[in-house]
This record gives C-alpha cells, structure tokens and sequence, in this order.
C-alpha cells in the first residue's frame, strides 16, 4: 500500500503489478528450486518485494531498470522494507535491460525470471531467459494481453504497430517452444508462466 501510494503521488498507479499477481510470484518464489532471480523492470520495487516475500533469507534477486527516478524510489523501498531484512539480496543494475542482461549471464543459470518492461523488447528478453533458466525454472511474463489487443487482427491506434507484432510473436514463440511447458493466467492484462523441461 505504502509503493502504491508513491506511485499514485508520481503519476505511476496502475503500471505496477497488482495483488493477484503478487501473490502468484510469491508462491512461485517460494519453490524449493528458486533461489537466483532476475526482474527485468523494477519501477518501485512493488514485484521485487513480493518475490521477496517468498524467497525469504535464502535468495538473491537481480533486477534491471532504466529510470533513475525508479532505482532512486526502488532503494527506498528496498531499504525499508522488512522482508530485505530476512536476508533476501537485490541488486539493481542500471541502464537498458538488455545490456544488463547480457552482464548477468555470468552469475547465472537462475531459477525464475520475471519480464515487466518495455514491451516491445519481449523477444529479446525471451530469447535470453531461455539460454539462462536453469531446468524446473520459471518464465513469468506480465501484460501479454497488451491491453487486450493481441486479440485483434490489427493493432489499436494507440498501439504502436511494432510492440504489438512483438507480443504476438513472443505468445507465439513461448508456446511453440518445446523447451518450456507455458500457460496463461487471467489476469486483468495477462500473465505467462511457463516452466522449462
């Protein structure tokens, strides 16, 4: 309540993660097989704390951001939150997630990645999460929906035509890929969890 009061305070409310899927991570982060995590886009910090929640005192979270309004908001959250006092790490790496990404691969393979960024970089972010997942791994991917328009023939107006073939071909891709076992939660924008063989 107290992140998504901030984000209300900048303008932000409604891009971060809700409840529902909250509670999803938190479940999925409390496996006994995941421990290493990435989260590419942190905002405030909102998904990184539920993943906190569930990995407790024995897990490490790597998460990606570009905004430095964000990292500077995701810190504060970080350090006074009580569930980074159990002893769960998060380290925050910033600039463009796919050239962090790129620096992490040498602490990997890690056992759950969470995507929530720029929507039209889905595939890039895909293709690195499956070199990267260790096998038993979770693929967690939110706002597949794209506001509901990866339903449609064509892109809405307000959807830029590039993102919206971007979305559609990484479903597509996920779902044809035999290296993962994938399914859809309804969330109110879509949620992918797909777990890899």
């Amino acid at each position: 309540q107290e992140i998504e009061q901030r984000l209300k305070n900048d303008d932000r409310l409604g891009i971060n993660i809700g409840s529902q899927e909250g509670l999803i991570l938190r479940a999925l982060c409390s496996q006994n097989n995941v421990e290493k995590v990435v989260e590419v886009g942190t905002q405030f910090g909102c998904s990184a704390s539920w993943m906190a929640m569930g990995l407790k005192s024995r897990g490490i979270i790597y998460t990606c951001e570009k905004d430095p309004k964000c990292i500077n908001e995701a810190q504060k959250t970080f350090a006074q939150s009580s569930f980074m006092e159990l002893g769960t790490k998060v380290e925050i790496s910033e600039g463009d997630a796919r050239e962090n990404l790129k620096q992490l691969t040498s602490k990997g393979p890690f056992d759950l990645v969470f995507i929530d960024a720029n929507k039209a970089a889905y595939l890039d972010y895909y293709h690195w999460a499956k070199d990267n997942i260790s096998p038993g791994g979770y693929l967690v991917a939110d706002n597949v929906y794209l506001f509901g328009t990866v339903f449609l023939d064509e892109p809405h107006p307000e959807t830029p035509k590039k993102m919206w073939n971007i979305m559609k071909q990484f479903l597509q891709e996920v779902f044809a890929d035999p290296t993962f076992n994938s399914s859809l939660v309804h969330t109110k924008e879509g949620l992918l969890i797909a777990t890899k063989l």
